[in-house]
């Protein structure tokens, strides 16, 4: 599924879970409140991506730029996130446990809520 094709289904409130956004270009992509459980974005670029209030539960997010995203109260439970690139990211408010960031990269204030 290519980003805008995507970004129309979020804003119709269609269900995304478990598509597969692998090394996809999402960059600046708006798809905040959508369903993305389970969806693999594997070295995917999502920076400066709208995030927020996803349920991206079980998302596969390993080696991804998600440098600059908004990520504010988006679900992350049991998401991985090994070598991703979370610089500047905005996570207040983000369902995640603090171990599942280890060896991600991450700058600044972190804010989590388990």
């Amino acid at each position: 599924m290519d980003a805008n094709t995507a970004q129309q289904a979020a804003r119709e409130g269609k269900s995304l879970s478990g598509q597969d956004f692998s090394n996809a270009d999402l960059r600046d992509i708006d798809l905040s409140g959508a369903d993305l459980s389970g969806c693999n974005f594997r070295e995917a670029n999502l920076s400066g991506a709208n995030l927020s209030d996803c349920n991206m539960q079980n998302c596969d997010l390993r080696r991804a730029n998600l440098s600059d995203a908004n990520l504010m109260n988006a679900d992350l439970t049991g998401a991985k996130f090994r070598r991703a690139n979370l610089t500047g990211s905005i996570r207040f408010g983000a369902k995640i446990k603090t171990f599942a960031l280890k060896g991600a990269y991450i700058t600044g204030e972190v804010a989590y809520q388990d």
